[in-house]
């Protein structure tokens, strides 16, 4: 009865240190994941209970990394359009402003420089 007991104390302790390492395990996989591409509930354990959950998670991620990249591009594709057609729009009002009897000299240097970057 004593080994019995003393062997289910050492199954107990043997349980207790792998489910710290498995905890360590998540702790780790969870720091690394980024936190925008919002992972569903159990995703990590399921990665680590199977070795076919690390190859999804791995694939998961990599679709998400290519989806936010190709979404990134298209804004700043859209940004820059949407700036040189501002700088167009501020080029066409120049000689409004250079005839206009208030002083807006200043403002006309302003859009001639923002014009001459855009056009480098």
């Amino acid at each position: 009865m004593r080994c019995a007991v003393a062997d289910l104390i050492g199954e107990n302790e043997r349980l207790k240190s792998e489910n710290e390492m498995l905890i360590g395990e998540l702790a780790a996989i969870r720091a690394m994941l980024p936190d925008e591409y919002g992972f569903e509930e159990g995703t990590v354990e399921y990665a680590i209970g199977y070795p076919e959950g690390v190859k999804d998670l791995v694939r998961q991620t990599v679709e998400r990394m290519q989806s936010s990249i190709e979404y990134y591009l298209w804004l700043y594709d859209e940004t820059d359009e949407y700036s040189y057609g501002l700088v167009d729009l501020l080029v066409k009002c120049l000689p409004a402003l250079e005839e206009s009897k208030t002083d807006y000299s200043e403002l006309s240097k302003e859009i001639r420089a923002i014009d001459a970057s855009f056009s480098v």
